[in-house]
């Protein structure tokens, strides 16, 4: 039986990353992006031919749209990877009310809602996967203050929903991103250096890096993980 994967943000750095790698390992990924031609671009483009949905995840409407889509599409979910993300610079005193809704919207309850629809159709199915990208950070960051408050959120909200649909066979879990690739939000390089001394390792990493425990965790390698984050982040955050 084919397996579906859902990314959300799949069109660039990480988001793009994970769908490569899944759809090399078989997955049939359906790739999203607010923009449609990106998004059949990169599913035209992988390994095992994906689909694709126009989605703003900011828009509650839009999302209940794309699991209509997928539900009338393969009737199943097998795997959510809960990926896009907004960040704007600015601290509390920057905040305005506008960015706090679009970036907790977008950061947060889409994480929310994606993984309340994904859940309902897993458990008819007989379970599945979600794992929700985060930040490795388990510390305040300066001027990313409604991204920083979105992603804490998206913590929490890991270990409570692994904890309500583990009965279900529904495993949540969380990869923690570091520095890697570019920043979230740009397209293309913008001059992040790849070698880096606060970093024990010595360098960023790739997103292919995030990927690749994205890939582990959604295993049957994992299948006693539950409500855990995975830090992939060269030692970052244990370092400071």
């Amino acid at each position: 039986m084919e397996r579906i994967a859902l990314v959300t943000g799949s069109t660039n750095n990480i988001g793009r990353a994970i769908a490569e790698v899944l759809s090399r390992q078989g997955y049939h990924v359906i790739i999203t992006s607010r923009n449609e031609d990106d998004a059949k671009t990169v599913s035209d483009s992988l390994a095992k031919k994906g689909s694709y949905f126009r989605c703003d995840f900011s828009q509650t409407g839009e999302i209940e749209k794309l699991f209509e889509f997928i539900k009338e599409a393969f009737g199943r979910i097998d795997v959510l990877i809960n990926n896009v993300a907004y960040t704007k610079n600015e601290s509390i005193l920057d905040c305005d009310l506008s960015n706090w809704d679009y970036t907790l919207n977008t950061n947060l309850r889409s994480y929310y809602l994606c993984t309340k629809l994904a859940a309902e159709v897993m458990k008819e199915k007989g379970g599945g996967s979600i794992v929700n990208i985060t930040v490795s950070s388990a510390r305040g960051t300066k001027d990313k203050f409604s991204y920083m408050v979105a992603k804490g959120g998206v913590n929490y909200l890991t270990m409570c929903a692994a904890i309500d649909l583990a009965p279900f066979k529904i495993r949540v879990n969380a990869v923690g991103s570091g520095l890697v690739g570019t920043p979230v939000g740009y397209r293309e390089y913008v001059g992040r250096p790849y070698q880096n001394e606060m970093i024990p390792i010595g360098h960023i990493g790739n997103p292919e890096d995030v990927a690749e425990a994205v890939a582990f965790i959604i295993s049957d390698k994992a299948k006693y993980i539950i409500g855990a984050t995975l830090s992939v982040d060269g030692g970052l955050n244990i370092s400071m």
